[in-house]
This record gives structure tokens, sequence and C-alpha cells, in this order.
């Protein structure tokens, strides 16, 4: 069954949103297991401290009874020199407990009792040291003999193993509920990547279909009109009406691409509202301004008479004026000032001048003045042999050389990219203050024929 323009169209919509969809999966699972992991890290953060000050109350606990034991037993003030560091250690990590056991469930009698055990035990200590400094022997000796030291030792040592154990089975659980993440975003991953794969060989086979039943047409036409060679005067008429409308339709077309990119741009500006991390609504903001670079070229091309060329001084004027503007209520203090000499530019080369255009001059507002207060110049000239030069300058904080880029590193890329496509190579050039990026392009047409 052949397939039309209208279905092929259909198709590869329908297939490209079951693609983004398949794609925006994968992303908002890497933003949600972001978010939980990030909240792992706080608990297991929390978890070790808590285990760490519980280890660390018990030890200084363990090291003033072995002072007091030791001056006990030999009288020497030498053993008591730990015993008020280690005093002083147990009541800060007590506070310490008390602070951090609060999320954990029915913590709050545990911690009343710990506190009544410490506080109970280091009178216990402080009394037999001080009954020892008065040589009252026999009364240490009564009170040791109760043996009730022991008993509140004990019960303390269960209370850190309890919250010792509480903290290890957060941890433990943490990591199990890591590792079921982890699993999942496999899993997602791999769904979507074969959704993804079936859509590209979907829309793959679709196109190659297409071109077959294009090619086909072709030679049927190419057969047809040479059986009308002999009437090709009398249709002289009909074929002008036909190239007639065979421009508006372009120029349709054209309309059509520059509302279809307005719509992209509205829809990353819905997303970059949503979205509340700054780089992020940055890095969407430049995306605008990228698609708007290349739908105003189409929107010149839908008012002209001439589709296969762009006049540079309208065109980059009109896109320097919505660069000034949207980069204005970001920085106040820079100004953009542009001087643009009429100049004729191929389509195709007249969109990657423009992006070009838009990522230097995003950059330097960027970049060139970290105070916010300055200015950006911008010029176009003609030069000698069908070519002409592109200037963005700044008198900023400069480019360090061999320095990597700034950002993201995507505007450079897309920059060398595009000039790459012009056939050109940017030149950065240091200035007393500031940099100037210089491009010489070619303004001579490619195109060897033109269509009559």
């Amino acid at each position: 069954m052949p397939i039309s323009g209208r279905h092929l169209v259909r198709f590869t919509s329908t297939a490209l949103l079951v693609g983004f969809l398949a794609l925006m999966a994968i992303v908002a699972m890497n933003f949600w297991l972001g978010e939980r992991a990030q909240s792992y890290f706080d608990d297991a953060i929390a978890a070790r401290d808590t285990r760490v000050a519980a280890v660390e109350l018990r030890n200084a606990m363990q090291t003033a009874e072995s002072s007091q034991r030791g001056f006990i037993i030999t009288g020497n003030e030498i053993y008591l020199a730990p015993y008020q560091s280690a005093k002083t250690q147990a009541q800060r990590h007590l506070q310490a407990l008390q602070t951090l056991l609060l999320s954990y469930p029915n913590s709050d009698l545990a911690l009343k009792r710990l506190s009544s055990i410490l506080t109970t035990k280091f009178d216990e200590f402080d009394r037999t040291i001080a009954l020892k400094r008065d040589q009252r022997d026999d009364e240490v000796l009564a009170i040791v003999r109760t043996n009730k030291g022991k008993a509140l030792t004990d019960e303390a040592n269960v209370f850190f193993s309890g919250i010792i154990g509480s903290a290890d089975d957060r941890l433990t659980s943490g990591v199990a509920e890591q590792r079921a993440n982890t699993g999942l975003l496999r899993l997602v991953s791999a769904i979507g990547a074969l959704v993804i794969v079936a859509v590209v060989a979907g829309a793959a086979y679709g196109v190659a279909r297409y071109t077959q039943e294009l090619r086909r047409t072709g030679d049927e036409v190419n057969l047809f009109n040479s059986e009308l060679e002999q009437r090709v005067a009398a249709r002289t008429t009909d074929l002008a009406q036909a190239r007639d409308r065979a421009e508006v339709l372009l120029s349709e077309v054209n309309h059509r691409v520059a509302n279809s990119l307005a719509l992209v741009s509205s829809l990353v500006n819905l997303q970059s509202k949503a979205l509340g991390d700054r780089a992020s609504k940055d890095a969407l903001a430049e995306t605008q301004d990228r698609i708007f670079a290349i739908s105003l070229v189409h929107r010149r091309l839908y008012g002209s008479s001439d589709v296969r060329s762009v006049a540079l001084d309208e065109y980059l004027t009109g896109l320097l004026d919505h660069l000034r503007t949207s980069l204005r209520s970001q920085s106040h203090g820079v100004n953009l000032l542009f001087e643009i000499e009429p100049v004729e530019l191929e389509t195709d080369a007249s969109i990657n001048l423009g992006v070009v255009v838009t990522e230097l001059v995003t950059n330097a507002f960027k970049y060139a003045y970290p105070d916010g207060v300055g200015e950006i110049r911008v010029r176009l000239q003609k030069l000698a042999g069908q070519r002409a030069e592109l200037v963005v300058e700044d008198d900023g904080v400069g480019r360090a050389d061999g320095a990597p880029a700034k950002g993201t590193g995507v505007g450079s890329k897309i920059v060398n990219a595009m000039c790459i496509s012009l056939g050109a190579k940017i030149d950065y050039r240091q200035l007393q203050p500031g940099t100037a990026a210089h491009l010489v392009f070619s303004t001579k047409p490619r195109r060897t024929a033109s269509v009559q």
C-alpha cells in the first residue's frame, strides 16, 4: 500500500512523541533517583554521626571509669589525668545524641534514662574519688561492693548497643533501597532505549519507503515529461502559474516552520519555568535564543520574494534587538551596540551565522563583566573578494590563553560546528582590556545553477 506524505508526517510525529515520552521517563527517573540519593546521603550522614556519638560516649564513660578505678586502687593522682576530659566529652556526646535521635521513634524515654544513668554514674565517680582523697577507703569499698556502678554500666551498654544497632539498621536499609533504585533505573533505561530504537527504526523504515515511492513517482514524472516535450510551448503559462503556486507554498512552509519553532520556544520557556535549578533555567534560556535565531530566518523568508538568500543587515538587526531585550533582563548594566552593513548570504549560511552571533553575544553577557556593567559591540562589514567579517568584542575580563571554556562548553562546540559549516574559523584576540572574536567568511553563493 502506498504511503502518502500526510501518513508519513503523522507516523513520524507519533513516533517522535513516543520517543520523547520515553526520554522524559528516563530523565524523570534520574531526577527522582537523584533526590532519593540525596535523601539517603543525609540519612547516612545522620546515622553515622549517631553511631559515632554513641561509641564516643561509651568510650568516654569507660575512660572515666578506668581513671576512677586506677585512682581508687593505687591512690595515685596521675590516674585522674584523663578523668575531667572524659567527663566533658561524655556530656558533649550526650548532647549530640539528644539532637541526632530526634528522628528515631520512641527515643525520648531511652535518652532520659541514659542521661539519668550517666549522671548517677559520674556522681558515683566524683563521690568515690573525694572519699579516696580523704582516705576513707572503707566507705569507698562499701560503695563498690554494692555493685550499683556495674549495674549502671551494664544498663548503659544496653542503650549504647541499641543506638548503634538502630544506626546500623538505617545504613543497611538505605543501601538496600539504593540497590533497588539502581535496578529500577537500569530497567527503565533499558525499556526506554528499546522504545527509542524501535521509534528510530520505524521512522527510518517509513522515510525509506516514502523515498522509494518518491523515486518511483519521479521516474514516472520524467517519463511523462518526455512525452509532453512537444507541448511545452503551449503549457508555458500553466507552468508559470505552477511556479507561482510553488513559491507561495514555499513561503507558507517557511511561515509554518517559523510558527513551529516559536511553539518549540514556548515549550522550552514553559519547561524553564517549571525548573528550580538556576543552571538548568540558564541552559534552557540559551536554547530559546538559539531557536529564535533560526526561526527569525524563516520569518524573513516568509515575507521575502527571494528565499535563496537573506539580507543580513535586516536579519542580524532583528536578532540583536531580541538578544538585547532578552539579556538585559539578566544584566541591566551591560549595553549591546551593533553596526551591520548590507550583506546578502545564503539561507543555510545565514542560520549558521545567526547561531554564532547568538552564542558569542550570550557568552559575552555571561562572562565578560562579572560586576554586570560594560559594553558589547557587534560589527559586520564587507571585505574584498566576496567576503565579510563579523566581530564581537567587549572590554571585559578577557579570555586566558589555553584556559578551558567557561560553563558547560556546549556554546563553544556549537560555535565551532557552525564555523565549519561556514567554511571559516573563529579567531579570538586579546584586547587591553577585553576580548574580540573575529570571523571571516565567504558570501559567494555555493549554487552552480539557479531554478528557472
